[in-house]
C-alpha cells in the first residue's frame, strides 16, 4: 500500500545549508516527480518571492506589492499536483500562526495531504557569525562586536532588523512554537547540521531527506550553490566599504556589483595572491553565554516532543579559538585583501568588456558557422539566424528607399 501523500515545508533556519538543500531539490525535481514528490517551482529561486508574498514582507526597500500573487501561483501548482509536495524557504520560520495556517490549508489540497514541517538547526556560535556577515553582504555597517553584544543583551529587542530577524528565525523554540499551533509536534522534524569539517558532505541531505520522507529517492548531489562565506578580514573590509558606499548605490545595483561580484566572487576567489582568512568566530569571552543559551534551546526542543534527525548535542558550540576579531584586524591584512579585491574586480570588468566586444564585432557569428559545420544538430539555429538576418536587411533596405 502506497504511503499517504504529504506536504513537507522546510522553514529554515537561515545559514543551515538551506541554499545547498534547495539546489539539490531543484536539480533533482524530475527524479522527485518520478517518485511521486513534486517540487512545484518553475525557477530555482521562485520560493523567495512566494515566501515574501505569503509573509507580507518587504525586502531591500521594496514592498510585498512587487511580488503580489507569487504565493498563490505557487500554491495553485502544489494543489493541482498529484501525490506529495515539498517546499523550502528559510524565511517561513517567521510566519505568524495565521500565515502558517494559510500555508497548511493551501498545501493540504484536494488529496488531503498530511503537512509536515522541517527545521534545520546549527550551533548558535556559528549562526551568530554567519548571520552578521550575511547582513554585511546586504550593505549593513554594524560591527561584529556591536551585533553580538546587542543580540546577547537585548534579545529580540536589539535594533532593527537584527533582533527580530535573528531570534525570530534562528531560535527553534520561537519558530516551532508558532508552527506547532497548526501542525502537531509529531509531524515537526528537527534536523541538526553536522559539525564543520570532517563530516560527509552528503550527510545533511540524507538527514533532510529522512525528515522529508525522501530517503528512498536516488538524487544527484553534485550541486554548487552560490551562498559563500567570507573570511574575517574580507567581511570587515566589505563592512568598511559599505560605510564609504552609503547612499551611492541603489539596492539592485549593490546586489549586482558589490554582493554578487565583489563579495561572493572576487573576495573568495582562489586566484587571489593572499589566502582568504579564517571565518569569523564568536569572541571566546562569549563561550559560557552561548553554551548556556544553546542548552536552553536544546531543552526546549526536547520538551516540544518533536522528531529529531541527527543529534541535539551537535547544537552545543565548541569553544571559540583565539584569533583576531573583525573589529581588530590588522591594517596590512585589510590592505592585502583590498588589493586582491581591486585586481579581481578589474579582471571581472575586463571579462565583461570582452563579452560586449564579442557580441559587437560579430565574431560569435563565425563561431556559430564553424560549430554548426561540425555539429549538424546546430544547423537549424544557423538557418534561423540567417533567415532572420536576411529579412532584417531587406526591411532596412526598404525603409531606406522609402526615406529617399
Amino acid at each position: 500500500m502506497s504511503p499517504a501523500p504529504r506536504a513537507t515545508v522546510h522553514v529554515g533556519a537561515p545559514k543551515t545549508g538551506t541554499t545547498y538543500l534547495q539546489a539539490v531539490l531543484w536539480r533533482n525535481r524530475k527524479a522527485l516527480a518520478a517518485a511521486g514528490v513534486h517540487y512545484p517551482l518553475r525557477r530555482p529561486h521562485e520560493h523567495f518571492p512566494a515566501a515574501l508574498d505569503l509573509l507580507e514582507m518587504s525586502w531591500g526597500g521594496r514592498t510585498h506589492g512587487a511580488w503580489e500573487g507569487s504565493w498563490e501561483r505557487l500554491a495553485a501548482r502544489a494543489r493541482a499536483a498529484r501525490g506529495s509536495v515539498v517546499l523550502s524557504n528559510e524565511l517561513l520560520g517567521r510566519a505568524t500562526a495565521t500565515q502558517a495556517g494559510r500555508l497548511v490549508d493551501d498545501l493540504t489540497g484536494r488529496v488531503g495531504r498530511e503537512v509536515h514541517v522541517v527545521f534545520t538547526g546549527r550551533d548558535l556560535a556559528r549562526q551568530l557569525a554567519s548571520d552578521w556577515q550575511e547582513h554585511v553582504k546586504h550593505r549593513h555597517t554594524v560591527t561584529f562586536e556591536r551585533f553580538v553584544d546587542d543580540l546577547v543583551r537585548l534579545g529580540r529587542d536589539a535594533p532593527a532588523p537584527f533582533g527580530e530577524l535573528f531570534w525570530g528565525l534562528h531560535d527553534p523554540a520561537v519558530v516551532l512554537g508558532t508552527w506547532s499551533e497548526v501542525v502537531p509536534p509529531e509531524r515537526i522534524h528537527v534536523v541538526t547540521v553536522p559539525p564543520a569539517g570532517g563530516s560527509d558532505p552528503g550527510l545533511l541531505w540524507r538527514r533532510f531527506a529522512l525528515a522529508c520522507g525522501l530517503a528512498d529517492v536516488e538524487v544527484d548531489l553534485s550541486v554548487r550553490p552560490r551562498n559563500v562565506s567570507l573570511g574575517t578580514v574580507e567581511a570587515e573590509l566589505l563592512r568598511r566599504l559599505n560605510e564609504v558606499l552609503k547612499g551611492r548605490f541603489p539596492q539592485p545595483r549593490y546586489d549586482e556589483v558589490v554582493r554578487q561580484v565583489l563579495a561572493e566572487t572576487v573576495l573568495v576567489s582562489p586566484q587571489r595572491t593572499s589566502p582568504v582568512s579564517a571565518r569569523p568566530r564568536l569572541p571566546p569571552e562569549r563561550d559560557s553565554w552561548v553554551r548556556e543559551r544553546s542548552q536552553q534551546m536544546i531543552e526546549a526542543l526536547e520538551a516540544g516532543g518533536y522528531d529529531v534527525v541527527g543529534d541535539l548535542a551537535e547544537l552545543l558550540p565548541e569553544p571559540s579559538p583565539a584569533g583576531p576579531q573583525p573589529d581588530a584586524v590588522e591594517a596590512d591584512d585589510l590592505l592585502a585583501a583590498a588589493l586582491d579585491g581591486m585586481a579581481g574586480a578589474l579582471r571581472q570588468l575586463a571579462r565583461a568588456r570582452d563579452d560586449v566586444d564579442y557580441w559587437r564585432d560579430g565574431s560569435w557569428r563565425h563561431r556559430l558557422v564553424r560549430f554548426s559545420d561540425q555539429h549538424q544538430w546546430v544547423m537549424p539555429v544557423r538557418r534561423a539566424y540567417t533567415s532572420g538576418a536576411g529579412q532584417l536587411r531587406r526591411l532596412r533596405h526598404r525603409d531606406a528607399v522609402s526615406d529617399g
